[in-house]
This record gives C-alpha cells, structure tokens and sequence, in this order.
C-alpha cells in the first residue's frame, strides 16, 4: 500500500508541475486540447483499471520473490551497486523495447495509437493503448527476476520513468544554454519532440525516455529536425493530417491496416 501511495503522490506531483510550466511558459499554441486530452486522460484510466493498479504490485512481488534468484544475486554485488546497475540496465531495456515496438510490424500496430496525437503535451505520456502497457508490463517483470532486481530499485525506476516520460512530452522547452548540458544525459522535450514527427526518418530516431545516453551510445540519437523545428509535424508517422476523431477510433487504431 505504502508502494502505492508513493507512485502515485510522485505522480500527480510531478503532472501538477509539468502541466504548471506549460500552461505559463508554453513553447507553442495547442489548438486541439480538449479533444487529445479527452482521449489521453481516457486511455489513463482504462489503462490504470486494466493494470496500472496491479502493475507496481506484481513488480513488487516479482523483485521480492527474485532475491535469492537471478544475476544480482549470483554476482553478491554490494547493494548500491546492485541499485545503480538495475536503474541503468532497466532504462537500457525500456530504450531497446521502444526501439522494437517501432520495428517489429505487430508491435507497431499497437505502439501508433502513442503516435497519433496530433500535438505534444504532458497528457500525451499517458496515450498508451492498453494491450502496449500489457506487454511491457510483462517484459519488465520477466527483466526484474532474471536479474534479481530489488524491490527498492523497482520503485525509484517506476517513477523515475514516469516522471521523464511526463517531462520530455511537455509542451515547454528549456533555455538553450540548459538544453545543450541537460540532453547530454537526458531526454529533453525539444529532442523527444523529434521523435514524434510525421517523417519516418525522424520518428525512428530519439527512442530514449530517461537517459539519453542509449540513443548516442547505439547511433540512435537526433539532435535537430531534418527541416528545422518550425516545420516539423507532430503525428503519426507517413501520414500528412490522419489523426484519431473518437475514443473508439483509439482503441481500434492497433487492428486496424491504413497508411
């Protein structure tokens, strides 16, 4: 319960204060925020009944039942190294499953419903259809316990996570003097915002949510937009206007085939 409470107070936390700096220091002028916030705040909640509830329980349980199982405890490393290494091999995997659901056909079915937002907000860190939170629910935990990662470093992953997702889709940008040190090691919104772009070679770029590390260490990584920011055109990717018109149109987007 006590796990509970911390992810979801560091949760609403950190989404009251994005959503405070975007809302007084906007980078640009949202014209369709009602409709995307209706249908991302939608997807939170069916997400949050399907699993999000349960989610950080059977983490939880998963990392304690992996104590005397896995690398971590066959390697008898000290605990501190044992945090910092789960921290970083967790954002490594969560990177290398973004990665895939971009490449693998049926992967992406599901993961361009994430896409389809037709501009970025802090709600857009919640446009996840249900069946995508599923899987990568299950590859995080199959991570936790054939690492034997522990319980702590599941919960300060969980936020951390969650909290940078929130930040690097804020319809808000940081100083340039900032930008330039803070991407270096993580993922701003100026450099995530690339990734949501119409243009494939854009899109399949900037895969990091954390640490932006991986995107530079594996030849991922995409400083500036291929015809400047001003022109670049959030959505989903290969299409010029497509954007979902309902709740339902949502939710079918992973089984339905259209360019």
């Amino acid at each position: 319960m006590i796990d509970f409470t911390v992810r979801i107070s560091a949760f609403v936390l950190v989404f009251s204060s994005l959503l405070f700096w975007q809302w007084y220091w906007p980078r640009g002028v949202l014209f369709q925020w009602r409709q995307r916030w209706c249908h991302n705040l939608s997807l939170l909640v069916i997400g949050s009944i399907s699993v999000r509830v349960i989610q950080p329980l059977l983490l939880s349980l998963v990392a304690l039942s992996s104590q005397n199982f896995g690398l971590f405890w066959v390697l008898n490393l000290p605990f501190w190294a044992v945090f910092l290494s789960s921290i970083l091999l967790l954002d490594c995997l969560i990177y290398w499953q973004h990665r895939l659901f971009h490449r693998i056909p049926f992967l992406w079915c599901i993961h361009r419903v994430h896409h389809s937002d037709p501009e970025l907000d802090v709600s857009s860190a919640v446009r996840f259809h249900p069946i995508e939170i599923i899987l990568s629910l299950f590859i995080k935990a199959l991570a936790v316990w054939l690492l034997g990662i522990p319980v702590e470093a599941v919960l300060v992953f969980d936020i951390l996570l969650n909290a940078s997702a929130m930040f690097n889709h804020t319809n808000a940008r940081l100083p340039v003097n900032i930008e330039v040190w803070v991407k270096k090691l993580v993922v701003t919104p100026d450099m995530h915002r690339i990734h949501h772009s119409r243009v494939s070679l854009e899109a399949n770029s900037n895969y990091g949510f954390f640490l932006s590390i991986w995107d530079a260490f594996f030849n991922s990584k995409r400083n500036d937009a291929l015809e400047g920011d001003e022109l670049l055109k959030i959505g989903l990717p290969d299409t010029v206007t497509y954007q979902p018109t309902s709740l339902k149109e949502v939710l079918v987007m992973p089984f339905k085939l259209f360019k």
